[in-house]
């Protein structure tokens, strides 16, 4: 199975390069090619299957699907795996991650990075054999640009073949050592859940319909149906979102509950910038750049617009450090948001800073909101945010998180200093655990303990 994983690896590779048509090419005549950069050769070195690097591979494909092959071979067999071999690998599955739209989880996109570190000489090598085979090319029958004009004419019916059923329940406890004006109450809960439907309709249509079955029994005011949306592919580098989708305002607050690393999300983005909305989003996708624009009806989740007024969202994300991932991944971002809902102005500022290197991150993100909680009050806040990965299965993290609710009134800030850590028992279960203490201004402290367990499939 692995040489038909190198085989379609490379022909991903060599059909994504502008001026190139895929052709049949083995790993043989790959690694002949002569390479323009040098670096300490490790190619004989093997991975054998109890190494981190092999189980990351591994792990994340099975978890997935995203490797392909005959459904009766298996991903590992009993041998070891070369690191160029691993390398090809990893290509192919960053390159359907990304296609297939997959969302990893932070612990998961963690690992990856790492192994993008530890095989970054193999990729060097990779991309320069790629960029050989391209000058070595003669004659060309055609190029990306022709494909996707063909492609477009091509609305070919998938019969749904990629229809998927994916989701997660998180169970939860919460001890307070002291009851303070959040009222946190000390019990069992289930906060979230999901069932996440996902398919395509042809090449460039896709869907998706996201529930949350525990809003049903928990007083939560919100329907059970988060996210219901067609997605279209046309454009390259872009997809454009029509339905029910996350309003693009702020770093945090769009993410999905199970996929960020402390329990609860920072007061900015559970009050103000965690918004489903009705409409229409484009998103753009760059090395160096990233970015959505979104019109919306500004009345929030599923709800039917009232009154003429539309919301615009924006957001972008630059990466200064693109070109030299051995640095780490450096983002600068912003956004903003204006709508009203009949009775008055909602608008919304925020910018956001992150740094990530290997098993260590640092983000932080500021907000300021003109028109907040059913009001036009104007509230502010930020939060910073580090983590750090003891191993390849325990991390811990630490968060110092303000809010202030009301500007024209002092001393009524509420902050929350948030450690904690996290354990993956397995790839798809995970225990979190976080201690909280806040401190009111305006009413009573509090402190808490939350334990948390989440099963993903």
């Amino acid at each position: 199975m692995k040489s038909k994983i190198f085989a379609i690896a490379l022909v991903l590779l060599v059909s994504s390069t502008p001026g190139v048509l895929a052709k049949s090419t083995t790993l043989q005549e790959i690694q002949d090619l002569p390479t323009k950069n040098s670096y300490k050769d490790n190619s004989g070195k093997t991975i054998p299957e109890d190494h981190w690097a092999y189980k990351t591979l591994e792990d994340v494909s099975k978890k997935y699907g995203l490797l392909m092959g005959n459904p009766s071979e298996k991903f590992n067999g009993k041998g070891t795996l070369t690191r160029n071999e691993a390398a090809f690998i990893l290509v192919n599955l960053i390159g359907k991650i990304e296609k297939d739209q997959v969302q990893l989880s932070e612990a998961e996109k963690a690992r990856i990075d790492i192994l993008k570190q530890e095989l970054k000489g193999e990729l060097s090598e990779l991309t320069s054999k790629v960029a050989s085979l391209e000058n070595s090319v003669d004659t060309l029958k055609g190029n990306v640009s022709n494909l996707e004009e063909s492609d477009k004419k091509g609305w070919k019916f998938n019969s749904g073949e990629k229809f998927k059923i994916t989701g997660g329940l998180q169970g939860q406890f919460t001890g307070n050592f002291k009851k303070g004006d959040d009222q946190y109450p000390s019990n069992f809960a289930l906060p979230y859940s999901e069932i996440r439907f996902s398919g395509d309709v042809n090449t460039k249509v896709g869907y998706v319909a996201a529930l949350v079955p525990t809003r049903a029994f928990n007083g939560s005011e919100n329907s059970i149906l988060r996210e219901a949306y067609v997605s279209l592919n046309v454009i390259p580098k872009h997809t454009a979102y029509v339905g029910q989708n996350m309003v693009p305002i702020g770093y945090e607050g769009p993410q999905n509950p199970m996929a960020i690393e402390t329990i609860d999300k920072a007061q900015m983005s559970r009050k103000v910038t965690d918004m489903p909305d009705l409409g229409v989003k484009i998103d753009g996708d760059w090395e160096f750049l990233s970015y959505s624009v979104g019109a919306y009806n500004g009345n929030g989740h599923l709800q039917s617009d009232t009154n003429g007024h539309l919301a615009l969202a924006s957001w972008i994300t630059a990466k200064p450090l693109y070109k030299y991932p051995q640095l780490g991944n450096f983002e600068l971002g912003g956004g903003c948001y204006t709508g009203n809902n009949g009775n008055y102005n909602k608008d919304i500022l925020s910018f956001y800073s992150a740094y990530k290197h290997k098993k260590f991150a640092l983000w932080g993100e500021y907000l300021t909101a003109d028109g907040y909680d059913l009001s036009k009050q104007k509230a502010d806040s930020f939060y910073v945010h580090t983590s750090y990965y003891l191993t390849d299965k325990l991390q811990v993290l630490a968060r110092f998180d303000q809010f202030d609710p009301n500007t024209k009134v002092s001393k009524n800030l509420n902050t929350e200093y948030t450690v904690g850590t996290n354990y993956l028992l397995r790839d798809n279960l995970s225990l979190m655990l976080g201690l909280v203490q806040v401190s009111n201004q305006a009413g009573r402290n509090s402190n808490r303990l939350e334990a948390l367990t989440q099963l993903t499939f």
